[in-house]
Order: C-alpha cells, then structure tokens, then sequence
C-alpha cells in the first residue's frame, strides 16, 4: 500500500491488501518478498524497510532514484550527504563520454540549483575550469591545450601571461622594405613585408601601429619548419589581433575558417588546421563587412591568446629578409679591364634567404660594357653576384640600382 491511505487501508503503508470474502485483509511484508506491479510494469522487493525497484541480472533501470525522483533528464537521481564509489580490489574510473567535441562533459557545482564552478570539455576538448557569481556569467579560469599540454589563464591579466611565439612575421606592419604607401593591392602583390594581397585584391593602410583594411583580403604563408615544427595539421591555432573596430575579421587558416568580433583588447578566434593542412599553411584576413581596423596580429599554437610581445626591428628585418631583401643602395662596379674581360663582386645576404632568390635591378649609368653585358644573379640562398664584360682596354663601370632578391612563397 502507499502512503496516504485512508478508511480501511489508513494505517497499511507497505503492506499487501487482499480483498477475500467480500473484506480486506493486510500482510505485513518480509524481507525478500517480491510483487509485480502491473500498472508501472516493475519489479519489486522488499528489503525489511521499503519496497525496492529491481531489475534482472544485466538489466538496466530506465529510471533509477535514490532518496529523490528521477527523471527523463536526470535519470539518475541521489539525494544524501555523501555517494561513494569504491574500488573492487584494484582501481576505479569514473567516466564521463560525451558524443562529438562540440559537446559537453563536465562536472557542474551549483548552489541552490545555480551554477558556480565547472570543470570539463565544455563545447570542444580543452580542459576548462570555470566560475560564476550567479549562474549566469561565467568567466574562464584556465585552459589547458588538449594537443600541447600548454596552461593558459584567459581570467589574468595579459602582464601575467607568458607570451608564446608570434608564428606571423612581421605582425605590426612596421618593415616595409618595398616602400608601400598604402591603399589598393593587385592580386598576388605584396605590400608591407611578408603580407600579399589574395586573389581578389586588397585595400589597406597603416597609421603608426594600427593596420586599415578597407577591402579584399590579405594573406601570410607561414613555414612550420622555421618554428621547428613538420606541421600544423591537426594542432588549435589562435589567431589574436588588438582593439578590433569598424567590423568583425573573417580569418581563414589552411581550410579552416572564423570570425573574429569587434571589441577592445585583445580578440581572437580558435581555428584547428585539417589533417590534410601539411606543409606550409596560409593564413588570410578580410573584413566581414565595411573596413577595420586592429593592430598586433598573432598566431600561436594553443586555445587562448597570450600576450603581444614585439620582437626587436633587427629580429623582425631579418626574418623578412628570408624571404625579401632591398639593399637600398647602388651596386657600383668600376675597374680597369682588357678588352672582353669579365670582373664581378660579390655581395653577401643579411641572412641566408629561404631559397635560391631571383633578382631584379635597374642599370642606372655604365661605361665601356660589352653589348649589355652586366648582371646581378644569385646561384645560392647566401650571396648574389655581379659581373660587367668590358668592351675595350680601359676603364669599365656599372651602376646597379633598385636591386631586390626575392624568395617570397
């Protein structure tokens, strides 16, 4: 009988009713007893204190409550001051599987039903620990990269961060080897150093340490083998830029795309390069929508962005001059040949380019050069030469002006 009974069956919680003889008769239960009940279809036994829901061996309950009502959400149910789960002779796992990496699995901690902590996979499979005041607004305490192991504490200030390194050359605009004045970009062409114009052209500008992009896209082919990695494939990138306005920033990295809202500070998307990404990995940014405007564009490895921290102008310039280098001076060969000798010099790289590079130059005055005779060329990634072929005994010279190597990707 349940509780609550009244008239005859007042006072018979838990016992059985048999109608016999036209009366009621009631049996106190043992310990052991069975009964089906047919209007729940379940099985039950008697313990010695209650009726208890059982199952046969293998079963499972679809419902399962303990001291509380289960139901289609929580469909396990425990109200106590403590719930144990104990080894059975070894170890104990708990585990906790969710269906895809845009899911949750986590542990959730709440007052009065009001979340206040939580630790977990929460929509991807970074390790997250996060608090709130009022169940409403969270904010996220750390972050550990599911593939690099690396700590991040988005919560801290951006001082008490350690800053990872800025895998995009050139992120502030400021080498400017080409002498870029701003404004439109053709396809392909390159603008402020390391950063090209995509397919579809560009616009842009830059006012001290804050970059203008007004239309198209810009774009950077980043070498994982210069930052001693093989790939990229497979591993969260963050792309990060600084006071974004005027729009949101669509970025695309391999194959993979996102956005970047508008806001102060900095702000960032997390894009993880397909498994097909290997090899170098281009990194493209346009406006969403109208023009915008940010500064200090990283790209690092891990789920948050650490601080922007410059490298100095002689480490930047020399990262640019791997793949483009303007000398910005004449190259002057002047000496005193016989008639079809050659003389040459050699001019050596900064830094050893990327790749064997070619040149280009203008030849701004020469004396006695045999038909044209006078070159810049490069057979290898660390130094450049130039020849003049005199055309008679006597006094031979070039000017070689706006020479530029490129090695460019």
């Amino acid at each position: 009988m349940p509780a609550g009974g009244s008239g005859v069956f007042a006072g018979h919680q838990d016992a059985l009713a048999i109608f016999e003889d036209g009366a009621w008769s009631f049996l106190a239960p043992r310990a052991g007893w069975q009964a089906w009940v047919s209007d729940e279809a379940e099985h039950h036994v008697w313990t010695g204190t209650q009726w208890r829901r059982s199952q046969p061996e293998g079963a499972g309950a679809p419902l399962w409550g303990v001291n509380a009502t289960a139901d289609t959400t929580n469909r396990l149910a425990i109200s106590a001051d403590a719930t144990l789960f104990n080894h059975a002779g070894t170890d104990h796992r708990l585990k906790l599987n969710k269906a895809s990496a845009a899911h949750t699995a986590s542990l959730l901690f709440q007052d009065d039903w009001s979340g206040r902590a939580e630790i977990g996979l929460a929509g991807d499979d970074q390790l997250r620990i996060k608090v709130s005041p009022d169940g409403s607004n969270w904010a996220e305490a750390l972050v550990i990269d599911r593939t690099s192991g690396l700590v991040s504490l988005p919560a801290s200030s951006w001082a008490q961060e350690t800053p990872r390194p800025n895998l995009l050359v050139n992120g502030d605009w400021q080498i400017n080897q080409r002498g870029f004045a701003g404004g439109a970009l053709a396809a392909g062409v390159f603008g402020y150093d390391r950063w090209q114009a995509h397919t579809s052209g560009a616009n842009l500008s830059r006012n001290g340490f804050d970059l203008t992009l007004t239309s198209g896209a810009v774009r950077q082919t980043v070498e994982p083998a210069l930052w001693g990695a093989t790939s990229f494939a497979s591993t969260p990138l963050c792309v990060s830029v600084e006071n974004l306005s005027g729009g949101s920033l669509a970025v695309t990295v391999g194959s993979v795309s996102g956005t970047i809202t508008a806001g102060s500070g900095r702000r960032f998307v997390v894009l993880t390069p397909a498994a097909g990404d290997t090899g170098n990995l281009t990194v493209q940014l346009a406006p969403a929508t109208g023009a915008v405007t940010f500064r200090a564009i990283k790209l690092e490895t891990g789920a948050v962005p650490s601080a922007w921290l410059a490298r100095s102008q002689t480490q930047e310039r020399q990262l640019c001059e791997r793949y483009y280098w303007r000398p910005g001076l004449p190259w002057i060969i002047d000496c005193y040949q016989a008639s079809g000798a050659y003389s040459q010099q050699i001019l050596a790289f900064p830094t050893a380019m990327r790749a064997v590079p070619t040149a280009s130059y203008s030849v701004t005055g020469e004396a006695n050069i045999f038909g044209g005779e006078r070159s810049v060329s490069s057979s290898s990634n660390i130094c450049a030469v130039a020849s003049i072929r005199a055309s008679a005994l006597g006094r031979a010279y070039a000017v070689f002006s706006d020479i530029a190597f490129n090695a460019e990707l």
